[in-house]
């Protein structure tokens, strides 16, 4: 699971530094640019790390898949499955 948890601290980073520069560019491109929102995104990264900060703390329920803790942290990663680092261990099922 670390390496679960590893790929979803890098990819909350980069969505971070996006809205950040989306954030600086607001002066002339205005705080929300087609779909993205810079402030959203921000919330986002806060709310995904609060996640997985509380891993441990998510009961452990066994699930078709596994715990919920891994189903939990596979499906924030889904949204990251077209990344180069994603594996395709992570799937689930529907996302």
């Amino acid at each position: 699971m670390a390496d679960l948890i590893d790929f979803l601290e890098a990819r909350i980073a980069e969505d971070e530094a996006d809205a950040r520069r989306g954030l600086e560019m607001e002066g002339s491109a205005g705080p929300v640019v087609g779909w993205f929102n810079p402030g959203r995104v921000l919330s986002e990264c806060a709310a995904k790390r609060t996640i997985l900060g509380n891993v441990p703390l998510v009961t452990d329920v066994p699930t078709a898949i596994g715990a919920t803790s891994e189903y939990v942290l596979m499906s924030l990663a889904a949204v990251y499955k077209d990344h180069p680092d994603y594996q395709e261990g992570w799937a689930v099922d529907g996302l």
